[in-house]
Order: C-alpha cells, then sequence, then structure tokens
C-alpha cells in the first residue's frame, strides 16, 4: 500500500493572517507539524497543497522530503473544500498512491507515532474512511432560548461514568483510499472508523484566543 499526506494550507485566512505559517514555538506552524509527521514509518509522500509558494519557503530544510503542490484558483478561495483540493492534486499529478491522508495543520497536537497508529487501525479494521477525534464526556444543548438536550434525556440524568461512548471531530486529519474518493468524493464514506486522540487535541487553531490555548497546552 503506497500512502501519500496531502496538507492543503491556503495563504487567504481571515481571521488570522496567514495562520498556517504564524510565528509557532520557534518556528511555524506549517514547519511545527512537518517536522512531526515527517519520519513517519509508514507515510511513503507528503504533498502541501498551497497556493502561495511562500509556505513551500517556510519549511526550510524540510523542503527536500516534502513535494510541493500549486493549488488553483477555484480550490483556494474562502469557500473552498478539502476535497476540492483533492480533487484537482490527483486530476493533474500522477499520484499512485493507494491511500490518501487529509492533515490539517490547524490542529497541532498530531504525532507521528499517533499517525501511524491510525494508519495501522484503518488497516486492521478494514475500514473505508477515517477521521480523527476526541471522546466526548459533555452533555449538549441547542439553542439558548426553549433549550433542549441532544445527546441524553435531561430527566432521566446519568453519571458521566456511565454515558453513552461520543466522539467530536477534531480535525486533525482524515484516512482513506484513492478509488473510493475519487468515486464519492468525499473524505469521509463507507465504512467509517474514528481514531481516538487525548482531550486536548479538542482545540483547533480559528482565532487568536484558540492560539494563545494552544500554545499554553503545547509546552
Amino acid at each position: 500500500m503506497k500512502i501519500t499526506c496531502i496538507i492543503p494550507a491556503r495563504s487567504g485566512s481571515k481571521r488570522i493572517k496567514n495562520k498556517n505559517i504564524i510565528k509557532f514555538k520557534k518556528t511555524n506552524l506549517l514547519k511545527f507539524v512537518i517536522k512531526e509527521i515527517i519520519n513517519s514509518k509508514i507515510i511513503n509522500k507528503f504533498v502541501l497543497a498551497s497556493d502561495s509558494s511562500l509556505y513551500y519557503s517556510r519549511l526550510d530544510n524540510l523542503k527536500n522530503k516534502v513535494v510541493f503542490f500549486q493549488r488553483g484558483k477555484s480550490s483556494s478561495k474562502d469557500n473552498s473544500s478539502s476535497e476540492s483540493v483533492i480533487v484537482e492534486y490527483l486530476k493533474k499529478t500522477k499520484d499512485d498512491s493507494d491511500i490518501i491522508i487529509l492533515l490539517q495543520v490547524t490542529n497541532p497536537f498530531i504525532t507521528k507515532n499517533q499517525l501511524d497508529s491510525a494508519i495501522s487501525e484503518f488497516l486492521n479494521c478494514d475500514y473505508d474512511s477515517m477521521l480523527s477525534g476526541v471522546k466526548n464526556k459533555y452533555f449538549f444543548w441547542k439553542n439558548k432560548v426553549n433549550s433542549k438536550s441532544i445527546n441524553y434525556n435531561y430527566k432521566k440524568r446519568v453519571r458521566s461514568q456511565n454515558f453513552n461512548e461520543n466522539f467530536i471531530e477534531n480535525g486533525s486529519f482524515y484516512i482513506f483510499y484513492k478509488k473510493n474518493f475519487l468515486k464519492y468524493k468525499n473524505r469521509l464514506h463507507g465504512k467509517i472508523g474514528i481514531y481516538e486522540m487525548p482531550i486536548e487535541s479538542i482545540h483547533e487553531l480559528d482565532d487568536m484566543n484558540d492560539l494563545r490555548i494552544i500554545k499554553k497546552l503545547l509546552i
């Protein structure tokens, strides 16, 4: 099985300008994450899919281990999906991988050991696709007015220890077979599995408050 890890990094972020290469832990966010996962024992190829060659240059000495893919305007808009980037990449390249990993650097808690473990679990459990997530032990409600409980019956409150097992998608990575992705054009399909990550990985970088929290957690 040949495995390609695609890392999308668009330059036009609004809340935090160039958040993918924001200063982070004495380097930048993009390099911080790639430096951690680049020594995976299972992944064959790493691809940075960006509309900015500046992002690629910020990888410094890691550039020789990462392939740069120049994504087009249609896949670099504010509302462009990650699926559109993968479709574009597969159409324009001769990538011969069997499995694709979509990895997002806005969740910097990933490690190479976790990623390799997730791939092994994906293969051993015969999943069609997999997402990363965090086990949920919280009681959810919707609507501030006329509120309704979502994942439990408030009339029969249970202890958190006995709470039904639910997971929150943390947006770190997704794993799927290339042939199935080309069929469904969706990162998730078929028999879906969840790889459980630590509770702190629930935090994704979206605004400056997230950045402050993530920096404190990643000591």
